[in-house]
């Protein structure tokens, strides 16, 4: 007893954030059994001033929706996007398969990848050919160029255009705009040293072909390339 003769009432514990919601996450029928605290618990707002727990779990809900909405309609977009690269993959096959002569399958080329690929300018190089010259479209390969140059040919490239390339040279008047490039390697077995040359795609758009993009697609369009090309040499 105090000096006043009254009991003294033994202090509460103190209760912090995790003991609270530690409370909550084992008693989740609490709010059922006090109801009537739903309508009185309020939490602040940025815009609203001050809603009750119920608007609050609302909220939520409604973002956690909206994010399941975004994320379903990015893989909708993804799908539709894949479907339109294998559209497009499948086009350029039947085009080149149906020309009837190695000029028609370059022209065939060069169309469908300005068309369907958004390739600003195309450049062929190829090594000397067996039977004959290659048409006039075709770059022949110098075979006394650098190391480096033929490093190239062992796997795709993207990015800004490599120094060694002599732009105005592949690509003429279009040269000066080039801000990217991809170039894809030529042959039936690289691994064996078989290269037979280099598509050069070329893009005004320095993000086009950066070097952080996936190289797979045009990796099957060089390997379709070299299949059709093997029967021209």
């Amino acid at each position: 007893k105090s000096e006043n003769n009254q009991t003294e009432l033994p202090a509460k514990a103190e209760l912090d954030d995790a003991a609270v919601a530690e409370f909550l996450e084992h008693d989740r029928d609490f709010f059922l059994r006090h109801p009537e605290l739903l309508a009185d618990l309020t939490i602040p707002h940025p815009t609203r001033g001050a809603i009750s727990l119920v608007e609050k779990q609302l909220d939520l809900l409604r973002a956690r929706n909206q994010k399941l909405q975004d994320k379903l309609q990015q893989l909708i977009d993804n799908a539709d996007a894949n479907q339109t690269t294998y559209d497009r993959i499948g086009s350029l096959a039947l085009g080149l398969a149906r020309a009837e002569s190695l000029d028609g399958l370059l022209q065939e080329l060069c169309d469908q990848l300005a068309d369907n690929f958004s390739v600003d300018a195309v450049a062929i190089e190829l090594a000397p050919r067996e039977q004959g010259d290659w048409p006039q479209r075709v770059h022949t390969a110098d075979e006394s160029s650098d190391e480096s140059s033929t490093e190239l040919l062992v796997k795709p490239y993207l990015g800004i255009p490599p120094e060694d390339i002599d732009l105005p040279s592949l690509f003429g008047d279009q040269a000066e705009a080039i801000a990217s490039v991809a170039i894809l390697p030529l042959g039936e077995s690289f691994s064996s040293g078989a290269e037979i040359g280099r598509l050069l795609l070329a893009s005004n758009d320095a993000d086009r072909f950066r070097a952080d993009l996936g190289t797979q697609l045009l990796s099957q369009i060089g390997e379709l390339l070299s299949v059709l090309l093997a029967h021209h040499r």
